[in-house]
């Protein structure tokens, strides 16, 4: 990856999380994940139009961030961020989200992988 293609990133993620203030920890928690596999970014000619990073622990995917830009929402693309995952991961069996949940004192569950590769 290189300068001009993180800082897209970047600008995509602030746009979409504008909590993330810090360009310089942003880029570090991308360059990271990407290290480990555990960022996926996906693009329409030019444009980033989703990012979603995660930790595994376990058999278990916890999602720390997922952005789908609103015009390709309902399209399957965290389907497709899925699949790409279990191909690196197969370990993992669960999904569970961790940031900014509707109701956030409300214990976080474990969504089964079969679950949401099976949505329509």
């Amino acid at each position: 990856m290189n300068a001009y293609e993180l800082n897209k990133i970047i600008d995509f993620i602030q746009k979409n999380a504008p909590h993330y203030t810090d360009r310089e920890l942003l880029k570090e928690y991308i360059l990271k994940h990407w290290e480990f596999k555990t960022a996926f970014v996906m693009q329409d000619d030019e444009d980033v139009i989703a990012v979603c990073r995660w930790n595994i622990e376990g058999n278990i995917a916890d999602i720390l961030d997922l952005y789908i830009d609103k015009d390709f929402r309902g399209k399957r693309i965290i389907q497709q961020f899925l699949q790409k995952g279990l191909w690196i991961f197969p370990q993992v069996k669960y999904i569970r989200f961790e940031r900014f949940m509707k109701y956030p004192n409300r214990e976080k569950s474990l969504i089964p992988v079969d679950k949401i590769l099976k949505r329509r």
